[in-house]
């Protein structure tokens, strides 16, 4: 099977953080609750959606907890409407 996309996945992941949070700014969550709601289930597919979103500058990962949260450019693209304004 092949690899999935991981700007894709990233895609996924950040919309299901938007989903979690209700939009809201500082809001982490469980980054496999995220995924979960996304229909990531593989590891290495996690890490590579996480990752790729961290990369754009989409949500920012917890250091030290399995957490993220979203940036805003991240709530920005994952708005429905586009405007990111909640």
């Amino acid at each position: 099977m092949p690899k999935r996309d991981p700007v894709e996945l990233a895609a996924h992941l950040v919309a299901a953080l938007y989903a979690a949070t209700s939009g809201r700014r500082g809001r982490f969550r469980r980054i496999d609750d995220c995924a979960a709601r996304a229909g990531i289930t593989k590891p290495a597919d996690i890490e590579r959606a996480v990752r790729t979103a961290e990369e754009a500058g989409f949500l920012v990962r917890q250091v030290d907890e399995p957490l993220v949260m979203l940036t805003e450019l991240g709530r920005h693209a994952a708005h429905p409407r586009g405007d990111g304004k909640r």
